[in-house]
Order: C-alpha cells, then structure tokens, then sequence
C-alpha cells in the first residue's frame, strides 16, 4: 500500500477483529548470556521498542501498546481474544470456522 500511487490498495477489518498472541519469545534457560536476553526482550517490550516495531514491521507492534499503529487501527473495535486461557481449543474453533464458511476439504 506505501508503494500504490494511485490508492487503490486498501485493506477492510471485520469486526469482531480476531486477535491472537502471535509472538512467544523466550530466553532459553541453559543461554550463555541469559541476562541479556531478559534485557533484549525488555527493550521489545518497551514504548520505544514498540516504536522500532511499528515503524520497520507496520501493524506489528503490539495492540496493548497506546499509539501503536495496531491500537489505533483497532480502538473502538469489537474484538474476538484467543487469551492464554484458550489457546489449546483454538484448532477446534478454526475447524468449526472451516465448516461454517463450507470451505473445500483436502481429500487423501
């Protein structure tokens, strides 16, 4: 869409907007430096972290961060969560979409 001189790119969000916790970094507990991993996820985390995001990765940064490009596109959106809470029925849920909308099933 940056590059579209004419505008004839857009992009439509549907409501309820579906969100899902796409990122799980980590620091592996066996790291030779596992400090600086802590303070590599910290920076992520921070506004100006968030910042770098949003402005190399557009529509990355998180929704939870104010001014973020994703928390502006969404605020005052009905939102669809998967929480942590609910991530192991989320196959389930995405077979039960698939069923709805009759998409073509792969056959053996």
């Amino acid at each position: 869409m940056g590059k579209d001189r004419g505008g004839s790119l857009a992009y439509k969000v549907i409501e309820p907007v579906p969100l899902r916790i796409k990122d799980t970094p980590a620091v592996l507990k066996t790291a030779s430096s596992p400090h600086v991993g802590l303070l590599w996820l910290e920076f992520q985390a921070s506004q100006e972290g968030q910042a770098i995001i949003d402005e190399y990765e557009p529509i990355s940064a998180s929704f939870y961060t104010p001014g973020s490009a994703l928390e502006k596109l969404l605020k005052g959106k009905k939102l669809s969560l998967v929480d942590w809470q609910n991530q192991h029925l989320k196959q389930t849920w995405m077979a039960k979409i698939v069923e709805a909308f009759g998409f073509p099933k792969a056959e053996k």
